[in-house]
């Protein structure tokens, strides 16, 4: 955990609860994805700079803490408050772009030891796990909607035509082609002295003489 140690040394002299050293570890988190703190409170102030430190003032409230980050692209920028409620921590993050909130809450005991807090190897419990659940609340929820509400969500068709939108437009009449007739031949059977007619297309080969219309060929006759 590259760079936590350093933070925790310049920001221990003002860390005096459980809470002071859990916001250090979340501020780090939020850094190392690629943020700058700007400072403390929700409205900028004259003091406000670019810094992977903690601004001043960041503790001044041991039950509220607020702090406010820009990406390192200046394309995103957040607000986060953690409430402090017993002995717990509930974390809000506003994305003020497209306006996504994440939330989580901690128990304070779970990750920070309190009978260690200057003891920077001491004081942090479960540090993967808490790195998880910060990344996993907050981090990713807030570059996920981040992502989807900049991509374009419609597609580019070329302009139509006034010939293609024309209400009035007729549309092409196409001929109708001249069909030869279809004619049939009887290639019925004998049953009985009985000619049983069954009608069949003719092939172009056939002898025009056989050639027939269907009504000419239906019934039977007697062959004599």
């Amino acid at each position: 955990m590259a760079g936590l140690e350093v933070l925790f040394a310049s920001a221990a002299p003002a860390i005096t609860c459980a809470q002071d050293a859990l916001v250090c570890f979340l501020h780090w988190e939020v850094v190392t994805h690629g943020y700058y703190g700007l400072g403390a409170g929700d409205q900028p102030g004259p003091s406000d700079k670019k810094s992977e430190l903690l601004p001043v003032e960041w503790n001044s409230n041991k039950d509220l803490y607020v702090l406010r980050y820009e990406s390192k692209d200046g394309s995103r920028k957040l607000l986060v408050k953690a409430v402090t409620v017993e002995n717990s921590m509930i974390i809000n993050v506003l994305e003020h772009g497209s306006q996504q909130v994440s939330d989580l809450t901690l128990n304070l005991n779970d990750y920070i030891d309190s009978e260690h807090l200057v003891d920077f190897h001491r004081v942090y419990k479960n540090s993967e796990e808490l790195r998880s659940r910060i990344v996993s609340g907050i981090i990713t929820p807030i570059h996920e909607q981040w992502e989807k509400a900049n991509l374009s969500p419609h597609r580019e068709f070329p302009p139509a035509t006034a010939r293609e939108v024309d209400p009035l437009r007729i549309q092409p009449q196409h001929p109708h082609t001249s069909r030869q007739p279809t004619w049939y031949v009887d290639i019925g059977t004998v049953r009985g002295g009985t000619w049983q007619s069954k009608v069949s297309s003719a092939p172009a080969f056939w002898p025009e003489d056989q050639k027939k219309s269907p009504e000419d060929l239906e019934g039977t006759k007697e062959i004599c």
